[in-house]
């Protein structure tokens, strides 16, 4: 849930894994008490984009089928990474503040996304450049997603 509660040495993290959903072990009676969050995955993977060094690499394992709205979120975070250094008029929040609303989240995965890129831009390294990658299986909208972004800069 926060990576930041452990020492931050940028110079040595050079991979930081997720694989999102639900825990080994849970039950059909308490899964929801076992599935990861969109707002703990977030806090979780802005503290690993921190902590990355140059040459780095955040990759993550999402389950639309699973959790729709934190799939969402990590796709568009990670793209707002990728943003962070765009020319395109308004910048990364311009890219942010373009999320759309989702019919089922209220505008959250939008206000998620951009408290978190406010977060990396704040404490991250000013030019601190991404390439990020979106790993899906074409024409199956619930499968499983690779999200893979590598700090260059």
């Amino acid at each position: 849930e926060h990576l930041m509660d452990v020492p931050a040495d940028t110079q040595s993290v050079g991979l930081v894994c997720y694989n999102l959903g639900y825990l080994p072990g849970g039950t059909t009676d308490n899964y929801k008490e076992t599935q990861t969050q969109t707002q703990t995955t977030l806090n979780s993977i802005t503290d690993a984009s921190l902590l990355l060094r140059v040459g780095g690499l955040l990759s993550v394992m999402t389950y639309p089928g699973s959790n729709l709205e934190e799939s969402r979120a990590v796709e568009h975070f990670a793209e707002g990474l990728a943003m962070l250094t765009t020319r395109d008029v308004g910048g990364w929040r311009g890219y942010a503040n373009d999320i759309p609303d989702y019919d089922d989240d209220g505008g959250s995965v939008r206000e998620i996304v951009s408290r978190a890129l406010e977060r990396v831009v704040a404490e991250g390294s000013k030019k601190q450049t991404w390439r990020v990658f979106l790993h899906k299986p074409l024409g199956r909208p619930l499968s499983p997603v690779l999200v893979t972004a590598m700090r260059i800069k």
